[in-house]
């Protein structure tokens, strides 16, 4: 009578092994590749929330805000976020320099493209160091915001990423590829 073997063999074993390996190493990189989607979801998030407290300094304390994006020298893709306030001489840094209107940097290998209500698109420049450009976001006293939107969008692909939109009151809207809340049910 010949035995009969029961169990896998060592090149089975090692055959599963390989494959569980695979398949964990895939899940891996997908997981990992999603944290810089998750980073600039973050910072249009942020940016929606700077402007909302932005403007709710600019009617406590009776002062226009402003945002000034600019293009950052010597780095392709790459923007910043000025915080400037109206003073009587014109529009400067704040001189209290609270900590939540530091300098904003977006995330590199992005385009932004800044359109406002009943304007042309906003031409974003690098800032050059004797100028004094007004911000392009204009946060007024009276709790009013020139409606219009900014759009992330992906240098290499140029896909739309993210759309931030507010209204005349300030109040935002984001929008992932630049679909509508409403839109996203359907």
């Amino acid at each position: 009578m010949s035995q009969r073997q029961t169990g896998f063999s060592l090149i089975e074993m090692l055959a599963v092994v390989f494959v569980v390996v695979l398949l964990t190493s895939l899940v891996s990189l997908n997981v990992g590749s999603g944290s810089s989607d998750i980073s600039r979801e973050n910072k249009v998030r942020e940016v929606a929330a700077l402007l909302g407290y932005a403007l709710t300094e600019a009617e406590l304390s009776g002062t226009d805000h402003g945002l000034l994006i600019h293009r950052l020298d010597g780095f392709e893709g790459s923007y910043g976020g000025l915080w400037l306030r109206r003073y009587d001489q014109g529009w400067a840094e704040p001189l209290s320099r609270n900590t939540a209107f530091e300098d904003v940097f977006f995330e590199p290998d992005i385009e932004l493209e800044l359109r406002l209500d009943e304007q042309p698109p906003v031409d974003i420049e690098a800032l050059e160091d004797d100028t004094n450009p007004p911000p392009q976001l204009i946060l007024f006293a009276g709790g009013e915001v020139t409606p219009g939107e900014l759009d992330w969008i992906d240098l290499r692909s140029g896909d739309l990423l993210y759309r931030l939109r507010w209204d005349l009151f300030g109040r935002m809207t984001f929008m992932p590829k630049g679909i509508e809340p409403d839109e996203a049910l359907d």
